[in-house]
């Protein structure tokens, strides 16, 4: 369902978070300053998390209190009702914020989809006969929601691949629901990550049809940082050093998964030997302006926003953009 402007605003005025408030406290004796950040219990967290533990948001003057929250609209929500200052969350729904007007502004980068290294897979049935993109014409995909970002994806890789996108029936199913619906034959495929991913191939029971994220792009950004408007006009070296943070610890966790693991299953719940083992989120310091195109021009096609945006006027001027 598209988001609307006052369905955005009513989820921010109750989205409290205990009475945490939006602006930033006065400084301390030794100016750090203490910053509400709101993150998903993934391994995505894991760049900022690492950002405040080995001292890195502090080196830049602030101190981060970062909270676990269910869902990428709640923690939009929470920033945009003030209860945080900075929140985690998909690309689109910051997109579509953006179009009705809302002053949401895209800090950094958060999880990328590589198609190098894809960590996102669209799995059927080891004993189904779907075997090939057209196979799944007419067929029951599985996803958060009929326009989410994943039943989006394989739309357009059916597309891409001869088949036809507009065939498939989506059922939305929450992603703990995901694995077991493709086992019992509910749906004929999902796009699954860790660590449904890693539960899924690990029991046998599945094959990989496809990686249907590549329609977006080699290289795209699936979420990303946020915050308002207001907030970034009146905050400008809280948010650069948020986002210097956030680039230093993306560059060192890139290169340390294994020193991750234990601080992300603490944050998230997840098995730690589940987590080692399986794929992990791919995080950037950067992005390009076409990382972010992809999606936009698939969330366009697609009927997902109803009108393209300026990414030039929602990307915060922070933003670590490369030309490159």
């Amino acid at each position: 369902m598209p988001l609307q402007r006052s369905r955005f605003l009513k989820l921010g005025a109750g989205a409290s978070l205990g009475g945490v408030v939006s602006a930033v406290r006065p400084a301390a004796a030794d100016d750090v300053q203490k910053i509400h950040v709101l993150e998903l219990p993934t391994d995505g967290a894991k760049t900022v998390l690492y950002a405040e533990k080995a001292g890195l948001f502090r080196k830049h003057g602030i101190d981060a209190d970062i909270v676990a929250m269910g869902s990428g609209s709640a923690i939009y929500a929470a920033v945009i009702g003030g209860s945080a200052d900075f929140g985690a969350g998909s690309l689109w729904p910051a997109f579509e914020a953006y179009a009705h007007g809302i002053p949401l502004r895209i800090v950094a980068p958060a999880s990328i989809y590589t198609s190098a290294h894809p960590d996102a897979f669209l799995l059927v049935r080891k004993d189904s006969p779907i075997k090939t993109a057209t196979d799944l014409n007419g067929k029951i995909v599985g996803g958060d929601s009929p326009d989410g970002v994943s039943v989006v994806a394989v739309r357009a890789w059916l597309d891409q691949h001869g088949a036809d996108g507009k065939s498939i029936r989506a059922l939305e199913l929450k992603q703990t629901e995901q694995v077991e619906a493709l086992d019992l034959g509910r749906i004929d495929a999902v796009i699954l990550k860790a660590p449904y991913l890693t539960i899924a191939l690990d029991s046998g029971k599945f094959r990989v049809l496809g990686t249907p994220y590549d329609a977006f792009g080699a290289r795209s950004l699936l979420s990303c940082w946020v915050a308002t408007a207001d907030f970034v006009a009146k905050n400008p070296d809280v948010v650069k050093g948020f986002v210097a943070g956030l680039s230093e610890a993306a560059r060192y966790t890139s290169a340390h998964e294994d020193q991750t693991v234990a601080m992300v299953a603490a944050f998230s719940g997840q098995d730690p030997v589940q987590l080692a083992h399986g794929l992990r989120s791919v995080e950037t310091d950067n992005a390009t302006m076409a990382m972010l195109q992809g999606p936009l021009d698939v969330a366009v096609k697609y009927g997902v926003m109803q009108q393209t945006i300026d990414l030039n006027g929602i990307l915060a001027p922070m933003f670590p953009l490369s030309r490159t």
